[in-house]
């Protein structure tokens, strides 16, 4: 996900021109989680990918390619005239996940949209998500920038929740390295989740 020293998303969110199939593949995931949020099946969550991607692609690329074949040197660029990218992608998002929903047969609607869609609860919802995955994007660019054995102490430690003693043993160092590998990660896991939240 990350390319350079400054992080896509702070790239997509200062305007910087970025990969078309770097930015795909980086929100792709996010989008799926949000169609499972909003209660959509697996055939309707790609759906909603290729309708988000479609709306932004066509907002902001000249050219018709399909959607998940872009040519490399096909770029993608975001207004930050527009407003914060986050509250940009959220709206797209969930106006597709509407339509999706609108157009199920008619004997599987319901009166009204899931709980899920409404205002309130779609903006906790994304909030959610977002942090998952401003979170998933700052354990990428940390795993690049610690030693391998102190990513492993971290995530074993810290994210699987496995005692130290057997972090200790399973990659044969002290239970003090350990727990200094847990205190350096989260000191830089909080810059780069700061730097990622700019703007």
């Amino acid at each position: 996900m990350f390319t350079t020293r400054k992080s896509l998303l702070r790239k997509v969110r200062s305007g910087d021109e970025l990969s078309w199939n770097e930015f795909y593949a980086a929100y792709k995931p996010l989008i799926l989680l949000c169609g499972r949020d909003c209660g959509l099946t697996g055939d309707e969550c790609r759906e909603l990918v290729q309708q988000v991607m479609t709306e932004i692609f066509r907002k902001n690329i000249l050219g018709k390619y399909e959607i998940d074949r872009v040519p490399d040197h096909v770029m993608f660029r975001y207004d930050p005239a527009h407003g914060r990218f986050r509250h940009f992608l959220r709206g797209i998002i969930r106006n597709h996940a509407i339509r999706i929903y609108h157009n199920r047969p008619r004997f599987e609607l319901r009166e009204q949209l899931p709980d899920i869609i409404s205002d309130e609860a779609w903006e906790r919802t994304w909030d959610e998500e977002w942090e998952k995955h401003v979170f998933s994007m700052a354990c990428t660019e940390l795993k690049k920038r610690v030693k391998s054995v102190t990513w492993l102490a971290f995530e074993m430690y810290a994210l699987q929740n496995r005692p130290a003693e057997e972090v200790a043993e399973f990659l044969n160092v002290s239970v003090s390295t350990v727990y200094t590998a847990r205190s350096r990660c989260v000191s830089m896991l909080r810059t780069i989740i700061d730097e990622l939240e700019e703007n």
